[in-house]
């Protein structure tokens, strides 16, 4: 609120003026239909233990989360009987309960539908909700005062025939405030009127009550024209009554709220008031039509501090929330009647501050609030219409550096003296008794403050402008648009490519700070340099360099600032820091400026010593003290908002999601409640253990497609207003489920198939190989072992019995007469033979024997782990006997064979190849056949 206290009247000052400024300002973020509220009349809000802020409104029920409303309201199926809602509770049950213009409901948020209560009076007007200490809830309505008799479900009737519009508890008495007064309830007794109209030395005509709250022993009521009564509730009298005459706008109150030991009053028409409970002191917040940031009307349905301390301001023209703590900032702007709201330069002393624009000069009084204003003129000696680029109080004067030249202004008679003409000035540093001037053109020049004269005038320094100067012991340092320069001795050179910093060069600086021995540089697209001063180099060195990388906010710094307590200030082009010298520790606080769109100027900043830090750009100034600014990190609560799959919406309260194989598009939307500045969260996600990495999101918003069949955990997560990332995360399950042909039952029944065929195959080809190898190795006639298999199997055996020193026989038989057999009766009767013959060789030999064919009519026979001559001449014999015995029946004839055998043994102490054996039984079998004996031994000298 504003308030021209005088206009000067001398001629030379026709266009100053002066204004009162409120000592504090709240800072509001507005929400209108336009942002999605169902009705701009909001009756009552109500925070979740969640954090979702609800509403009550004339268009039904409203959610929000900082960034969406989500309506609930009268449908066919909704099961509301009315828009109008009155009143919202979320009782100890997490139930919620809904008070309408036409009756009490309970709300599912699960399905959004509303389930009526019935009360004992039909569509009642549901005014106020309660739940006390016992769990019981009472309803007030405009017929009275009802308990719910739990769990039967019926309503009790307490009280009748009052409009009931609150209730607080006390102990065991219940205080129920009405339009027709207040009453009190002990235990289960009738409520008691209590008469405030009788009240001696108190003007109380109607105690209509609206709204109370119970501090301890006082209970604060708020009513229609009777202003703001303090009740005692021990002595049950009132203590105070507060009107107008008291220092409030109106004697009408709707609302009431607590903060600290304030207490907040909502006016009927006429914003909001603050009651301190120390002094009683009061002090006021109302709308202002052009200014964006204040409360949307001066109707005021309900006030609300929420978990955050944030204040919730309902009313018939809208919602608005602000934090208080911004109010420690003041703001100057357009509708302040600031002379232009882009502010250029700024000098801040313990007491006021002074500020230039592009259509005058202002000065503000900290201590008064006091708002001077000298507005530009095309008078003659008045202030020119120029753009003041740069200011410096200096005595009774203003040191002005414009696009006109350097001026001195004088408050007192508001007029200009010229200085220097016809070259623009851009920036102004007191160096002691000395003025540093920089020029537009890039010179350079000092002047004695005292004479007025310039004691040194530098030809342009740099081809861009000079934007800041720092004096130091050995000349000075200049900041341009085109790098940094030291001037020593009227010698200019760049100072960073002096010193080989090849970051820092030609770029353009738009601040400088000197901070004991190191100095501070903000630039306009590249961050923060520090640079070092080397005592026994006796030069400068880059000692660190922030960008967005170490922790800045942005790297197009506009100015920078020291607090008393040495604290570095930085602003970028929209954002606010601050920096804590010896650890560099970076604290963005650019979420107390949520309310207004800043774009701070390059070097309109306060330089250093006063208690409050100013700042200047497009939007006015602001102003603040240091220390009232919360630096704590907080992060937002993240929910879960909704989720669709393919074109169905589902409950967004889940945690794990299954995916059918058909549904190959799944969205999520989620919500950090973040209500002040929620568009500048940032939200990231990741998939692992597809996607382990974290990947930006669009907005809040998260929309996946066609994930491998599997099980994953979506992991989301935000920043919170200033840019810092929460450490924790929301987690979602997800379990997307293959086709039928893809499930692991599928793909084991696939494995045990393709296990079975491939065994089966394995097995077939095994079975073929034996086949092929039984044929390769034995006769197809007998069925013993040929030619080949016994080479092999006797090489075998000669090598086991060398290697265990054991004997072996090998016998070799020849069937005398074959030949003739064949002529005589044909080759199937010597076939036959052949097998009767093979047949009699194996039923006669040992299981350890290995029996073979060779060809024709030729066998043999190792006679493995021979032991003894005794145990090899009883082989020998059995198997000469059977081979002897009568010959096969073919044909109905009988035919005898005899069989030559010859034996040749196997010696570990005479050891021979297997090649030499078989000639040696073959030797002796000969010997046999020509000699008529049943069998022959191979010997070395002779065969016996």
């Amino acid at each position: 609120m504003l308030i021209i206290l005088a206009l000067c009247t001398s001629p030379a000052a026709g266009l100053a003026a002066s204004y009162q400024l409120d000592a504090e300002q709240l800072h509001f973020r507005r929400l209108s239909v336009r942002d999605g509220l169902p009705s701009a009349y909001i009756n009552t809000i109500s925070q979740h233990q969640d954090g979702f802020i609800w509403l009550g409104t004339k268009g039904g029920v409203a959610r929000f989360d900082g960034l969406r409303f989500v309506h609930y309201q009268l449908s066919a199926h909704s099961g509301l009987g009315s828009n109008d809602i009155l009143v919202l509770l979320q009782d100890q049950q997490q139930r919620f309960w809904v008070g309408s213009e036409k009756g009490l409901y309970l709300f599912d948020e699960v399905t959004g539908h509303f389930s009526l209560q019935p009360l004992p009076k039909p569509d009642a007007t549901v005014l106020t909700l309660y739940q006390d200490s016992e769990q019981q809830l009472w309803v007030g309505t405009d017929a009275g005062l009802y308990r719910l008799v739990d769990p039967i479900g019926d309503f009790e009737l307490i009280l009748p025939d009052v409009e009931v519009k609150f209730l607080t508890e006390q102990g065991n008495t219940l205080w129920i405030g009405t339009k027709q007064g207040l009453y009190a309830r002990q235990a289960e007794s009738q409520p008691e009127p209590i008469d405030l109209t009788a009240m001696p030395g108190f003007d109380v005509q109607h105690q209509r009550l609206f709204d109370g709250l119970l501090l301890g022993e006082r209970l604060f009521l708020a009513t229609q024209r009777d202003g703001l009564l303090i009740f005692n509730t021990a002595s049950r009298q009132l203590e105070r009554q507060l009107l107008t005459d008291d220092g409030l706008l109106s004697n009408s109150i709707w609302s009431l709220a607590l903060r600290n030991n304030e207490l907040w009053l909502g006016y009927f028409y006429d914003g909001i008031a603050v009651l301190s409970l120390q002094d009683l002191s009061i002090r006021h917040y109302s709308h202002h039509p052009q200014i964006q940031y204040s409360m949307p009307h001066n109707n005021i349905s309900q006030l609300l501090f929420d978990q955050a301390e944030h204040l919730w301001v309902a009313t018939t023209n809208g919602l608005a929330v602000a934090n208080p703590v911004d109010a420690a900032i003041i703001h100057l702007g357009e509708y302040q009647n600031i002379t232009n709201k882009h502010v250029w330069s700024v000098a801040a002393t313990e007491q006021s501050v002074w500020f230039g624009t592009e259509s005058g000069l202002n000065h503000f009084d900290v201590r008064s609030q006091q708002l001077r204003t000298f507005p530009a003129s095309s008078e003659p000696d008045a202030l020119p219409r120029t753009v003041i680029w740069s200011l410096l109080p200096w005595q009774d004067q203003v040191l002005l550096g414009t696009n006109a030249g350097l001026l001195g202004f004088d408050p007192d008679s508001a007029q200009v003296e010229v200085l220097i003409a016809g070259r623009e000035v851009y920036s102004l540093r007191q160096d002691q008794q000395q003025l540093l001037i920089g020029f537009y053109d890039g010179g350079f020049a000092v002047m004695d403050l005292a004479s007025r004269e310039l004691q040194l005038e530098h030809p342009p320094i740099a081809r861009g402008y000079i934007t800041d100067i720092q004096p130091v012991e050995q000349g000075y340092l200049l900041a341009s648009s085109r790098g940094l320069w030291h001037l020593h001795q009227q010698e200019a050179v760049e100072l960073a490519e002096q010193l080989g910093i090849t970051e820092l060069q030609q770029r353009h600086i738009t601040s400088l700070l000197l901070e004991e021995d190191r100095l501070w540089l903000a630039t306009q697209d590249h961050g923060l340099f520090v640079l070092g001063w080397q005592q026994v180099q006796q030069q400068w060195q880059l000692q660190h360099h922030l960008t967005v990388e170490q922790g800045l906010a942005e790297n197009q710094l506009r100015g920078l600032a020291k607090a008393e307590n040495g604290d570095i200030w930085l602003t970028g082009m929209r954002t606010l820091s601050r920096i804590e010298p010896e650890t560099l520790t970076i604290t963005a606080l650019s979420r107390h400026l949520h309310w207004l769109d800043m774009e701070f100027h390059a070097n309109a900043v306060s330089r250093s010593g006063a208690s409050q830090l100013a700042f200047g750009g497009n939007q006015g100034l602001l102003l603040f003290a240091p220390e009232q600014l919360a630096a704590d990190v907080e992060f937002p609560r993240l929910h879960l908002t909704s989720v669709q799959v393919m074109a169905q919406s589902l409950p967004a309260f889940i945690e794990q999601l299954t995916i059918q194989p058909e549904q190959s598009y799944y969205a999520f939307e989620f919500a950090a409640l973040e209500f002040l500045s929620p568009e500048r969260i940032q939200y990231q996600y990741r998939l692992p253990p597809l996607m382990n990495s974290w990947r930006a999101m669009a907005g809040n918003q998260l929309s996946l497609s066609q994930l491998p069949y599997g099980q994953y955990e979506l992991e989301v997560r935000t920043t919170n207003a200033d840019g810092i990332w929460n450490p924790a995360s929301k987690r979602i399950q997800l379990d997307v489920i293959p086709p039928w042909w893809q499930t692991w039952q599928a793909k084991l029944s696939y494995l045990l198939v393709v296990f079975f065929l491939i065994s089966y195959s394995a097995f077939v080809q095994l079975q073929r190989n034996r086949k092929l190898s039984y044929i390769a190795n034995h006769d197809n006639l007998t069925k013993l072992a040929n030619r080949r298999f016994f080479n092999k199997e006797l090489e075998r055996r000669l090598q086991l019995a060398r290697k265990y020193q054991h004997q072996l026989a090998l016998m070799y038989f020849d069937l005398n007469k074959f030949k003739e057999l064949n002529d005589t009766h044909g080759h199937d009767a010597g076939d036959q033979l052949l097998v009767e013959t093979a047949i009699k060789l194996q039923q006669a030999s040992r299981s350890s024997d290995f029996a073979a064919r060779l060809g024709g009519d030729e066998f043999v026979l190792i006679l493995d782990r021979i032991n003894s001559d005794e145990e090899l001449c009883k082989a020998i014999e059995r198997l000469s006997s059977a081979l002897n015995t009568p010959g096969v029946h073919y044909s109905a004839q009988q035919i005898d064979v005899s069989c030559s055998i010859g034996v040749a043994l196997f010696s570990p102490g005479q050891p021979v190849s297997a090649k030499t054996l078989l000639k040696q039984a073959d030797s002796a079998m000969y010997q046999s056949k020509t000699g008529h004996h049943a069998w022959c031994m191979y010997q070395e000298d002779k065969t016996t």
